[in-house]
């Protein structure tokens, strides 16, 4: 081996140990508030066993105390995030590759045929275009001074929902109703840089405005393309709290297991601080709950990842709009997130097979 190369795998291995550090810290944080069990020295055997046969890691057990004791479920097949964003994703979803199809404003180049909401501007790499033309800033503060209803949101996946904002514009002034403050159009997109879009807020059907009447509430689901065919791996709901105009859990809203026959599972969880409930802010029973269009969904899901192969998984986020259409809102390729607390593990039967790919 080469300096070169020495230098190479050492920046590589201090990279890798950086971001441990800072997913430990990240459970850490989730954590607190939290009653946590401590594992028997059964259940540690058992995990330490299953990832030194199946992924020759001598795991940290934080994450697999946290999933038992936030939902009951021991398992050895949690998936600490420090392993799936450094060593799993970037096996199976090679950055390089899936990076167009994780861009909100490449989603209507990607599947065509998919259908979204309605888009006013796209700013790409600091250029405007309207319906596939390049346009002046001018052009697109005109196009955007007069809205009823719209979201901005950068295009790539990078802020967690945090860079949502709504709003609405009248004669050049917007009216943000994440705060109630009011900027010119101008002003809110210069605030955005580049490389975000504008796009009028999907109206929901009344099921799922029902979860929170303030947010748009989306269903993702986790395909994982296999040499032959795709699987979902997991669905979940997410809603937003009351008054809330985002949904992700990162940004305080709940998140919700869906189970296959499309009721929610009995509790949804928040991430920090901790919190688990059974109904939501606005009323609704979770477990009475079925996400209307289900079947649909699945098999739309798994029809459009065949057409995108660079990419093992994919995290879909849907939302059924008030035609009672399914509307795709964003792919999520890049680092699909997960949702363990309310899943269960993640890979669920494919877990050994998915170590292989990512081992061999």
């Amino acid at each position: 081996m080469n300096i070169k190369q020495i230098i190479k795998k050492t920046y590589k291995y201090y990279q890798y140990m950086m971001s441990k550090r800072y997913h430990i810290k990240t459970i850490d944080s989730m954590r607190d508030g939290c009653n946590i069990k401590s594992l028997s020295a059964d259940q540690i055997r058992d995990i330490k066993q299953f990832y030194k046969a199946n992924f020759n890691e001598d795991v940290n057990l934080k994450w697999h105390e946290y999933y038992y004791s936030v939902n009951g479920i021991f398992s050895p097949e949690y998936i600490p995030t420090y392993l799936y964003y450094n060593k799993i994703c970037p096996k199976m979803n090679p950055p390089k590759k899936v990076v167009m199809y994780s861009d909100k404003n490449m989603i209507d180049k990607v599947l065509p045929a998919a259908k979204t909401a309605e888009t006013y501007v796209k700013n790409i790499n600091g250029y405007f275009y309207i319906d596939g033309k390049p346009v002046t800033l001018e052009d697109s503060i005109n196009a955007c001074s007069n809205l009823p209803d719209a979201i901005i949101k950068h295009s790539t996946e990078t802020s967690q929902g945090k860079s949502v904002i709504r709003f609405s514009a009248e004669n050049g002034q917007a009216f943000v109703k994440n705060d109630s403050t009011t900027m010119s159009v101008e002003e809110l997109l210069s605030s955005y840089g580049k490389d975000y879009i504008v796009q009028s807020a999907i109206a929901q059907c009344d099921a799922m405005a029902s979860l929170n009447p303030t947010s748009l509430n989306t269903i993702r689901i986790m395909t994982y393309k296999r040499k032959t065919d795709v699987v979902i791996l997991y669905s979940v709901v997410r809603m937003g709290r009351k008054g809330a105009v985002v949904d992700n859990a990162s940004a305080g809203g709940l998140y919700c297991g869906v189970q296959p026959d499309g009721h929610l599972k009995k509790e949804a969880y928040a991430l920090t601080p901790f919190f688990k409930c059974e109904v939501s802010d606005n009323g609704v029973v979770f477990a009475d709950f079925v996400i209307p269009r289900y079947e649909d969904m699945k098999s739309l899901v798994k029809e459009w990842h065949n057409e995108l192969p660079y990419a093992s998984f994919i995290g879909w986020d849907l939302a059924v709009d008030n035609n009672n259409d399914i509307v795709l809102v964003e792919i999520n390729a890049a680092s699909p997130g997960l949702f363990q607390a309310a899943t269960g593990p993640a890979f669920g039967e494919y877990t050994i097979d998915i170590f292989n790919e990512v081992t061999r």
